[in-house]
C-alpha cells in the first residue's frame, strides 16, 4: 500500500488511499515474450545443428552464435522489463480528497495529472466486449466541472463498483467544502444581502 504523504502534492488530511492497476490480463503477452527470450537461443541452436551438422564445431562459428543470442537475450529482456514498468507505474490513485492518474510510457516518460473529488460531475464506466465482460474490467470516465476533457482510465478492474465509490466520495468531499465555505465566511443576513456596499464599507472601516 502507497503511503499518502508520498504522492505528488500530498495534502497532510488525506486518511485513505485505493491503488488501481490495469488488469492483469492486459500483461498477458508478456508472458509469451518471456517463454520466447529463454526458448528461441535453445532452439535455434537445436534447429542449426540440426540443418548443418558440425556447424559449431568450429569455434569461430560458435562463439558467434553465442554472441548473437546474447544480444538477442538482453534487448529482449530489457523489452520485458520496460512492459513491466509501464504496467506497474501506470496507477489509478483514489484518495478522500483527489483523483490521480499517474500515466508511465517508457523507462523515463511519467505524467500526473490530478482531480479534486469536489470538482467532479459525473463518472461513467464501460465494459465493451466478450473478455472485458468476462473478467469484469473496462474503462471509467471522470467528467470535471468547467472542463470539456475528461478523465480517463482504461483495463480498470471492477469498473463499476470503483465509479460508485468516486460518486459517493465526491459527493461527501463536496459537502465538506460547503460547510468549510459556511464557517469561513458565514451565512448573509437580510441586513447585509440588502447592502453589500454598506457591508464592504464597514470591513474597510479601520
Amino acid at each position: 500500500m502507497l503511503d499518502v504523504h508520498h504522492l505528488p502534492g500530498s495534502d497532510l488530511h488525506e486518511s485513505k488511499i485505493w491503488t488501481y492497476r490495469r488488469h492483469p490480463i492486459t500483461i498477458l503477452s508478456l508472458f509469451f515474450i518471456t517463454a520466447m527470450v529463454f526458448v528461441l537461443p535453445i532452439a535455434g541452436y537445436i534447429v542449426l545443428d540440426f540443418l548443418y551438422p558440425g556447424l559449431f564445431d568450429v569455434e569461430a562459428n560458435l562463439a558467434l552464435y553465442v554472441f548473437v543470442a546474447s544480444i538477442f537475450f538482453l534487448c529482449g529482456w530489457l523489452f520485458c522489463f520496460q512492459m513491466f514498468i509501464e504496467y506497474w507505474l501506470d496507477v489509478f490513485i483514489v484518495t478522500d480528497k483527489r483523483v490521480l492518474d499517474i500515466d508511465q510510457k517508457g523507462l523515463f516518460d511519467r505524467t500526473v495529472s490530478e482531480l479534486r473529488l469536489y470538482r467532479v460531475q459525473d463518472v461513467t464506466a464501460q465494459i465493451k466486449g466478450v473478455l472485458h465482460t468476462v473478467l469484469d474490467y473496462g474503462t471509467v470516465f471522470i467528467q470535471t466541472a468547467g472542463e470539456q476533457e475528461r478523465f480517463h482510465f482504461e483495463d480498470i478492474p471492477h469498473p463499476n463498483q470503483i465509479a460508485k465509490n468516486i460518486l459517493e466520495m465526491s459527493e461527501i468531499d463536496r459537502r465538506e467544502h460547503l460547510e468549510e465555505a459556511v464557517e469561513d465566511f458565514g451565512m448573509p443576513d437580510d441586513n447585509d444581502s440588502d447592502k453589500p456596499h454598506e457591508k464592504m464599507a464597514r470591513k474597510m472601516e479601520p
